[in-house]
């Protein structure tokens, strides 16, 4: 038997291996379980970590080069030697040696659980090292990169429905699948509807589940198994970079290593500045400095992901008046919003030319039109809700907390779902322009939803070129092409579509005010996660449909009919002009 034909069949083995790691793992800390059941688990891990350094030696056995596979593969083999170190230390501790039963007598340290914990932490990097290799296995059928996309959305969100629906997720034990299915979505889709109560109805258990469903969501599943696949040394294949590119809305696929390193260190420093942030500013509010370690960072990653989710009940009200956590709030959520690849062009390293770097830093027509959108928004939702809502959920407070509030309700409503005032409250007028910025959303390649703030810029820039009697679109002296802004056209439609179609399916199946429901649906649609309060109490079916709008708005319209359609044809031939009376 050949070498390739060995290691194709230990890859498949190992990967079954990887699925018993990941069933052990969700039963031990999933399921109330006895001490037999916990030694037969802990055996089963010990079994599994054996495997995977029996893999590794016989693939570098098999390996006709063996310096170059050692440099190529260095990670995995650092991990077999910690684990072996420690087996050996283990070993001398518990023989002859004094520290381990001086610690454990004293509860400093169990050598037993210790050990455990350490090699179930291997697990988890053994498990993400195939997660790795199945994404390089997806990435080499002839599938569609947007139904990549969206297959992995899916998977997530079932696995995320698995793991919330077992019995230590929630202090109950039990938790509707429907409830449970609407969550995962919801936080996958980093929209922030709830049908549960985040902070009461699931344990740590529970929001650390969400709290990873967030992240995953936020980044992508595909990206993140990529990011890995760097961090081992694995090289990423042709079709993995061009399902990454669609992803992050990247045009030059030698680039994607470097672009995916960026914006995960990015993402991450973000996130933990955040946390550290909120940690000291909300100090006050915890009970504990684990909980608020976790609270913070469950609100740092929330943010940034402009998912919405929050560990308190009545989400940041309490926080109202509070101009630095306002500050770092808005923050995330702006920077998460604007779109990876209009951070990198605007703060990221300038780019080097015959080995000398650029004095300027020339920002590209993407950006531009991305911090003009994302500015205008800002200004005319933070005017609006404090001219709207001046005499009436504003009024008796002083102007500077007017004007905070005010400022705090424009940007969440683009994507984030946060909330500093009770939004079933305010009027008519003022749902009206949230739900407007709330279907715009975001800006491509970052966390958001809608139709995204390019999109509508086009549109915009459409309309102008009309009125002006211009023959093209043209922008900060560019012209646009004529197909950028069909697809842009094509979008905003599509979106018009789903929510249309999302409100009256609603209507039909809940009682409920035309208000109410085209707010939710619009939130939905945007991923924004601002609702008036109904989401809990609809039926069955009014929560299928949001669940699809929430993927929808997240994958993009147009991603999902890309997805959906068939391969397009080439026409060898064109159709005589027709022409069609229009307006």
């Amino acid at each position: 038997m050949d070498r390739e034909r060995i290691a194709s069949r230990l890859s498949r083995v190992m990967f079954v291996v990887a699925g018993v790691a990941a069933a052990s793992l969700i039963a031990e800390y999933g399921f109330y379980l006895n001490p037999s059941h916990f030694r037969i688990l802990h055996l089963i891990d010990i079994v599994v970590v054996g495997l995977f350094m029996l893999d590794a030696g016989v693939r570098f056995l098999l390996a006709r080069r063996k310096v170059a596979f050692l440099r190529a593969r260095w990670p995995g083999f650092v991990i077999v030697m910690l684990i072996a170190a420690q087996i050996a230390t283990v070993a001398l501790l518990r023989g002859k040696g004094w520290l381990a039963p001086f610690l454990e007598e004293r509860s400093v340290f169990s050598l037993a659980k210790g050990y455990i914990v350490v090699l179930q932490g291997y697990l988890i990097v053994f498990i993400l090292g195939e997660m790795v290799r199945l994404n390089r296995r997806l990435a080499t059928y002839r599938i569609k990169p947007a139904r990549t996309v969206i297959f992995s959305f899916l998977l997530i969100i079932l696995v995320g429905t698995f793991l919330l629906s077992t019995p230590r997720a929630t202090p109950e034990g039990s938790i509707p699948f429907v409830d449970a299915l609407f969550t995962a979505t919801s936080s996958v889709c980093v929209t922030g509807l709830i049908v549960r109560d985040t902070g009461s109805d699931f344990t740590r258990l529970g929001q650390g589940v969400i709290l990873g469903l967030i992240q995953i969501g936020g980044l992508g599943l595909i990206t993140l198994t990529a990011f890995f696949a760097i961090v081992m040394r694995r090289s990423l294949g042709v079709g993995e970079s061009l399902v990454l590119r669609g992803m992050m809305t990247f045009e030059a696929v030698g680039r994607i290593g470097r672009t995916l390193r960026y914006m995960i260190a990015m993402t991450f420093f973000l996130e933990l500045l955040g946390a550290g942030l909120l940690y000291v500013l909300m100090r006050p509010s915890y009970g504990t400095i684990g909980d608020g370690i976790f609270t913070s960072i469950f609100h740092s990653i929330s943010a940034f992901c402009n998912a919405g989710f929050s560990l308190f009940s009545t989400s940041f009200e309490r926080y109202a008046d509070n101009i630095p956590v306002n500050l770092v709030m808005t923050s995330l959520i702006i920077i998460g919003g604007l779109g990876f690849p209009v951070i990198m062009n605007a703060f990221g390293r300038r780019p080097l030319v015959a080995g000398r770097r650029l004095t300027t830093s020339r920002w590209s027509l993407h950006t531009k039109l991305v911090f003009l959108m994302t500015i205008a928004l800002l200004v005319i939702g933070t005017v609006g809700f404090l001219a709207l809502e001046n005499d009436g959920i504003l009024a008796g407070k002083p102007f500077g907390e007017k004007v905070l509030t005010s400022y705090f309700a424009s940007v969440t409503a683009r994507t984030a779902g946060f909330n500093t005032v009770r939004t079933a409250w305010l009027g008519l007028p003022t749902l009206f322009l949230l739900a407007g910025l709330m279907f715009i959303g975001g800006s491509p390649g970052g966390t958001a939803g809608g139709v995204k703030t390019s999109t509508f810029g086009l549109v915009l820039a459409s309309m102008a070129s009309v009125f002006r009697g211009k023959g093209s679109v043209e922008l900060f002296k560019r012209r646009i092409p004529d197909r950028i802004v069909r697809e842009a056209l094509i979008v905003l439609a599509m979106g018009i579509t789903v929510v249309s179609c999302g409100t009256f399916v609603l209507v039909v199946f809940e009682d409920l005010t035309l208000r109410q429901v085209l707010f939710e649906v619009v939130s939905a649609f945007g991923t924004v996660g601002l609702s008036t309060g109904i989401t809990s109490g609809l039926s069955v079916a009014g929560k299928l449909t949001l669940m699809i709008i929430m993927l929808t708005g997240r994958i993009g319209p147009l991603t999902l009919a890309v997805a959906i359609g068939q391969r397009r044809a080439e026409s060898r031939y064109d159709y005589p002009e027709g022409r069609v009376v229009i307006g």
